[in-house]
């Protein structure tokens, strides 16, 4: 396995330009982004690097060509002869009556190859016992199940050009980071549109749903973490769109790291007062109806805190919450948990009347045998905590550090310790497994926004 900046010909180079979906891996080896791959190893914990040294590093095709031989029963030493390092597919829109029962939509794979002839051949020898229809396109083989899916392939490819070429496809993709292993791009009002999507979309919320809007999400492997990101790019959900979320400062991590040290999860947001307010007065709180917008007001106008005012008393300006001495085997156990965690709740520039009413006739419940927790201030902060945080800063833990490094501009961000909660009757050594980490930035008036997950591990 290796990284990769996408270099030489990539598979978006023959596959049409009308696609709304395409997705790819590329395993070309790059040597600097090897040294990264090296030392990101380095980091693994032992269980996790002794599988991975498995691995056959000097035959970056291998995955490639042991999985296409166990698909079609052929031997891999052939396969491996011809076979490159580069696969993708796409997904178009086509009025081919041959798919008018499969939502009209068409699709082919293209698969790089070092020796075409070879390929080809081996191509012909798969179509005798499998669906398989192939062409030869400059360094790739294109193929799909039908003979007809090959005759739309080519009608798209001559309409409209093949994706790379294509301006919006090419504008959304130079956002992917160097270096990525892998990458898919949608567009997601296309996708929202077709009737199997429509129909899940409706039986996951309750109602129909449009969407409008395109995505990338890449995944690549840095010296310290292994990350996936998604770019969003004027999203929009049944009409709403992200220029609420521009009211909040790129302060999450900042909040977050005045939890206690010993923090094992956590979650941080800065401007999440204004920009709820900003939504809440728009109407764009997409999880809320009428009736829950009502529901909603009465129970905060009980404690004192009225909407919109209402949501900075509660969360002020910059907002921090954690979890620490977290037991997950005991919550997972059948045999009863364990001690309840130690809670933590950060809320700069909050009414502290506001919170403690809040924790009084919301949270505290008659029938819990845990304490209520305590409302006090910490400088311009207002808290709430249960059982017995600890101290320091979790900001000056170094595998947090590590973890969130360079995710700066994040308005909400979170955290999750792996040393701390993953139980040693589930791993060999927790300490070696390090956090994930989450960051969720909003850029361009509300146009753009970009979510990265990260796992950092601490072996080595």
């Amino acid at each position: 396995m290796s990284l990769a900046g996408f270099g030489g010909p990539q598979p978006e180079s023959v596959l049409p330009g009308n696609a709304f979906a395409f997705g790819k891996v590329d395993l070309d080896i790059d040597g600097s982004q090897a040294l990264d791959l090296l030392a990101f190893v380095d980091k693994l914990p032992d269980e996790v690097g002794d599988e991975f040294g498995e691995v056959e590093e000097d035959d970056p095709s291998g995955p490639f060509a042991e999985t296409f031989a166990e698909n079609y029963d052929l031997d891999q030493d052939e396969v491996e002869e011809w076979i490159g390092q580069k696969v993708g597919a796409a997904a178009w829109s086509t009025d081919h009556p041959e798919f008018s029962d499969s939502d009209g939509v068409g699709h082919a794979i293209a698969l790089a190859v070092e020796d075409a002839g070879k390929a080809d051949a081996q191509f012909q020898e798969i179509s005798q016992n499998h669906d398989v229809h192939h062409e030869m396109v400059d360094d790739f083989v294109v193929f799909t199940e039908t003979s007809a899916g090959i005759e739309d392939y080519n009608d798209q490819m001559s309409t409209h050009g093949d994706l790379e070429s294509d301006d919006t496809y090419g504008g959304d993709v130079d956002s992917v980071p160097a270096g990525s292993i892998a990458l898919a791009w949608a567009d997601l009002g296309a996708l929202s549109n077709l009737e199997a999507v429509e129909e899940e979309l409706a039986t996951e919320l309750g109602t129909s749903t449009s969407m409008e809007g395109r995505m990338t999400a890449a995944f690549r492997v840095t010296g310290d973490y292994l990350q996936a990101r998604m770019d969003m790019f004027g999203l929009q959900v049944d009409g709403t769109d992200l220029s609420w979320a521009t009211e909040g400062s790129p302060a999450a991590l900042e909040a977050m790291g005045g939890l206690p040290e010993n923090t094992s999860v956590a979650f941080g947001g800065s401007g999440l007062d204004q920009m709820l307010r900003t939504a809440w007065e728009d109407e764009d709180l997409p999880i809320l109806d009428a009736r829950g917008r009502q529901e909603m007001e009465s129970s905060l106008d009980s404690i004192g805190a009225p909407l919109p005012e209402g949501f900075t008393s509660l969360l002020g300006t910059s907002t921090a919450f954690g979890l620490a001495d977290l037991d997950l085997g005991s919550m997972t156990s059948t045999y009863g948990a364990g001690a309840e965690p130690s809670l933590m709740f950060r809320a700069v520039g909050g009414d502290e009347s506001a919170l403690g009413e809040f924790v009084d006739q919301i949270v505290a419940s008659p029938y819990s045998s845990t304490p209520t927790p305590t409302v006090g201030t910490d400088g311009d902060a207002v808290t709430v905590t249960s059982g017995s945080p600890g101290g320091g800063a979790l900001g000056e833990d170094e595998v947090f550090q590590q973890t969130m490094a360079d995710l700066d501009d994040s308005v909400m961000a979170a955290f999750v310790d792996l040393r701390r909660i993953l139980p040693r009757d589930q791993v060999e050594v927790p300490e070696q497994w390090g956090a994930v980490g989450l960051g969720m930035s909003v850029t361009e008036g509300g146009e753009r926004a970009v979510v990265e997950l990260r796992w950092a591990p601490s072996g080595g």
